[in-house]
């Protein structure tokens, strides 16, 4: 198994999967700690990209995966926000960081041209965000999800008198379309958004009196927030599920959640290929 180590983790593969261990240092980012670690198919893998940088900045070594597999990916809109796909590192190993890349590339385009079935986008990107239930505080209060419901609730020190007054307010995943994530740019402030489907929400400008949000303020809770985006995105309904949940009723709802634990235990390894397919079979034949 090949080994690399970076400047806040340790990236391992073998053929079929990368297995990132993330450290736990004082300066080790918040989103890595809260992971501890994550797994990749490298049959996911669309692209291993390798800047050998210089001696002031180091190398930097990055994954590219197939769409819908990276819930980060959407979310990061400049460019500058904390990912597990991202592994850095001091320029004297560059060397090293260099022969470790292009094997790593040649390992993933060994691993599609042998995969039969593709991976499952969803349940790779299950694999690479918090398990939940999961809760994430900032100066303005704190967000959490269950699995089932997301709740914003406004009670920190930088509360504004509305957001104070509302207490809180609670949406069920199989209502939301997407968490929109936006980090602290400059002075700006940080925030997490909840939109629902079938709403448009005009472009956020009053954070104070958006029941929708919850608000970062510096550096504080703007890696966990992204981890609550990412969490929340990877675990939304997919769009054609609503109608067959709708038919189902309670049971099927308990199934399709059944069916997205599967694939999480899928893509980190802990379910053969044949295991995940014949399980996944025997529950959709109970709808």
């Amino acid at each position: 198994m090949e080994e690399l180590h970076g400047h806040h983790a340790i990236w391992r593969f073998d053929e079929e999967r990368v297995r990132v261990g993330f450290g736990t240092g004082r300066k080790v980012p918040q989103l890595f700690k809260a992971l501890g670690h994550c797994t990749v198919p490298l049959a996911a893998v669309r692209e291993v990209e390798f800047d050998p940088g210089d001696r002031k900045r180091g190398w930097r070594l990055r994954l590219r995966l197939v769409d819908g597999a990276d819930p980060y990916a959407d979310l990061d809109t400049t460019g500058s926000a904390s990912t597990p796909l991202l592994l850095t590192g001091a320029h004297d190993k560059e060397l090293v960081a260099e022969y470790f890349s292009e094997q790593l590339t040649a390992s993933t385009r060994f691993a599609r041209e042998m995969t039969q079935e593709p991976p499952d986008p969803a349940s790779i990107a299950r694999g690479m965000v918090a398990r939940p239930p999961l809760q994430v505080r900032t100066a303005e209060g704190s967000a959490s999800f269950d699995g089932d419901r997301v709740r914003l609730q406004w009670d920190g020190w930088m509360t504004s008198t509305p957001k104070e007054r509302e207490q809180f307010r609670e949406y069920r995943l199989s209502e939301i379309d997407r968490v929109h994530w936006t980090p602290q740019v400059d002075f700006s402030e940080g925030f997490l958004r909840v939109v629902l489907r079938g709403v448009t929400l005009t472009e956020t400008s009053d954070l104070e009196n958006d029941f929708f949000t919850l608000v970062s303020h510096g550096a504080k809770g703007s890696d966990e927030t992204l981890l609550m985006a990412a969490t929340v995105n990877s675990h939304t309904v997919s769009v054609e599920e609503p109608a067959a949940l709708e038919a189902a009723g309670d049971d099927g709802e308990a199934i399709f959640v059944k069916i997205r634990e599967l694939g999480r235990l899928h893509a980190e390894g802990l379910l053969t290929e044949d295991e995940f397919s014949t399980k996944k079979a025997e529950l959709l034949d109970r709808l």
